[in-house]
């Protein structure tokens, strides 16, 4: 679906060069939600404008769909490459003197003519967003996250396998912000299409995304499932950032070294409903404490605990159940 290659991005200014990306490769699956997560300069923006030709490179190649190496492709290539894909804005990038039907059918009417079956669309894809009551309404009328259905309204209109999003809960409150990724997370599975998201905000990745690729100084520093990330974080920015949504379940055992006995169990959606550990305490006659505990979006299970007796006999019960447990 997505494949970039050893890319590097230089800009110069005033004689000076600032390395965006350095030697950066990644495939993007399709039909998956891909978080990209960094600090400001990290070079996520940055590398979410390559894969629709907003920006050029100077080394590596970008893959997209069956069009090899965009940088090299015709004008008429490029122009089909990037109606296939979708983009939401962190600003929103709406008109201000056109309606809310206008700007969705911004990327039709500004190249042609729009035909009945489109204004269909439009209509359809407002219904779809939460905003037929404000169909005829200037964006000065609508919220902030009004504003940003708008623009996901527009980005589905030319039906797009690919929906590129740069920031786009950053200018939100949080109860909108959940509204927003719900419907995003909606749109993938109705339309089966790719979602790429750039962010500074965890929560984002942990509500929605399938994968994350975590970026530092223009680096990819980690990459993979979002559990796998999650739970086994190796470097500190990552750690960092999972800290600040709580997931950050390294910093519970550091926080807790006077606690013997402790163990971190991992187990998968098959569990999450039971009663296993209330079940294994009862068994054993043995209180298990449980320190920390969280779930990913894809249902997958952390917990950090102690186990103040019978360990052998309450490790084998758990692992029999299909919980993996790891020492500390």
């Amino acid at each position: 679906m997505i494949s970039i290659n050893n890319v590097s991005k230089i800009y110069k200014t005033n004689n000076k060069e600032f390395k965006a990306l350095q030697e950066v490769s990644l495939n993007i699956k399709k039909n998956t939600i891909h978080g990209i997560i960094g600090e400001s300069g990290a070079g996520k923006s940055t590398l979410i404008r390559l894969i629709n030709g907003l920006e050029d490179y100077q080394d590596g190649t970008v893959d997209v769909f069956e069009y090899k190496n965009i940088i090299k492709l015709n004008m008429e290539s490029s122009r089909m490459l990037k109606k296939r894909i979708g983009m939401i804005y962190q600003s929103f990038n709406l008109l201000e003197r056109k309606t809310v039907l206008e700007n969705v059918l911004m990327p039709i009417s500004i190249n042609g003519k729009v035909k009945p079956k489109d204004l269909q669309k439009a209509k359809n894809l407002i219904n779809l967003v939460g905003l037929s009551e404000y169909i005829n309404k200037y964006p000065n009328y609508l919220s902030g996250g009004q504003k940003q259905r708008v623009g996901i309204a527009r980005s589905l209109i030319n039906d797009p396998e690919i929906l590129l999003c740069d920031e786009p809960t950053s200018a939100l409150d949080p109860t909108t912000i959940k509204s927003v990724l719900d419907l995003l997370k909606d749109i993938k599975s109705k339309f089966n299409i790719t979602v790429v998201i750039v962010t500074h905000d965890m929560y984002v990745i942990k509500e929605i995304c399938d994968y994350v690729t975590v970026m530092e100084n223009g680096k990819i520093i980690e990459n993979g499932y979002v559990e796998d990330v999650f739970y086994h974080p190796v470097k500190t920015t990552t750690k960092s950032l999972l800290s600040s949504i709580g997931l950050n379940y390294e910093l519970i055992v550091n926080n807790n070294k006077h606690i013997k006995n402790k163990y971190i169990l991992f187990f998968d959606k098959s569990i999450l409903n039971s009663s296993i550990i209330t079940e294994v305490s009862m068994k054993f006659k043995t209180s298990i404490n449980i320190l920390y505990a969280s779930i990913t979006p894809n249902e997958k299970g952390v917990m950090v605990v102690q186990i103040p007796k019978n360990i052998e006999d309450i490790r084998h019960s758990l692992m029999k159940s299909g919980v993996v447990v790891e020492n500390v």
